[in-house]
Order: C-alpha cells, then sequence, then structure tokens
C-alpha cells in the first residue's frame, strides 16, 4: 500500500473535457434545429408564392427560380436530420425511420405547386437519404 494517494487530476479533466463536449453538442443541436427552421420559413414564402423571386418569363431566371427553391428545401432537410440525428445521439436513441419518412413527406409538401421543384426536391432526397444511409453503414 502506497502511503501517498494518486492525484486524480486526469481524471477531473476528462469529466470536465466530457461535459465541455456535450454542451458544445448540444449547442450544435439547438444551432441546426434554428437554421432548419428558417430554411422551412424561406421555403414556405419562396414555394406558396407569397414572395417570388423573378417575374420576368425569361428561360435562364425561370432555372435559377427553380434551382434556389430546391436548394432551400434541400437545406432543410439536412439540417432537420443533423439536428434531430445529433439529439437522438446524445438522449442515446437510434433514428428511425419514421421520422425520416415524416420529415421527407413535409419536404415534398413544400414543393406541390411546381413539379419542376417537385421532381429535383424528390431526387434530391433521395440522393441526401442513400448518403447518410451508406455513411452510416461505415
Amino acid at each position: 500500500m502506497s502511503k501517498f494517494k494518486k492525484n486524480n487530476s486526469k481524471s477531473k479533466k476528462t469529466i470536465v473535457k466530457s461535459k465541455l463536449d456535450e454542451s458544445f453538442a448540444y449547442k450544435t443541436v439547438f444551432l441546426t434545429a434554428i437554421l432548419s427552421g428558417i430554411f422551412l420559413i424561406i421555403s414556405f414564402l419562396f414555394n406558396s408564392q407569397l414572395i417570388t423571386i423573378f417575374m420576368v418569363e425569361n428561360t435562364i431566371w425561370f432555372y435559377i427560380d427553380i434551382v434556389i427553391k430546391v436548394l432551400v428545401i434541400l437545406l432543410f432537410f439536412l439540417f432537420s436530420i443533423i439536428s434531430i440525428g445529433n439529439y437522438k445521439e446524445l438522449s442515446g436513441k437510434p433514428l428511425d425511420y419514421k421520422l425520416v419518412f415524416l420529415l421527407f413527406i413535409l419536404s415534398l409538401i413544400q414543393s406541390y405547386r411546381n413539379l419542376w421543384v417537385f421532381g429535383f426536391t424528390f431526387l434530391g432526397l433521395l440522393v441526401i437519404i442513400a448518403y447518410f444511409y451508406f455513411i452510416q453503414e461505415n
């Protein structure tokens, strides 16, 4: 038996560091949820045609309008999945497919007024889901 007690400063440092990491993780969950909400509001404003970006009937502006609408919807979906996935990971629960399907449907509902936006959004959502599926397997 030793006469001197070991200094537990290393274990205290790891506890403090893990708490800092956890608080940082919760901050990222909150930040991505805010970004997701912002993109949801922007998407509903643009796709419900309350705000029109381009009024000119030029072909290039038509395509730019479609690209902006699709990107806003895809960014909403991406930040929502990241936020919910991080929260579920912190709480120790897996991200279930029902929630992913619900966000998928919510993203498609945003684009129902324009067939082009709907089609490109559908393809983009499938690519994002496939990407997360293959990344998760590794």
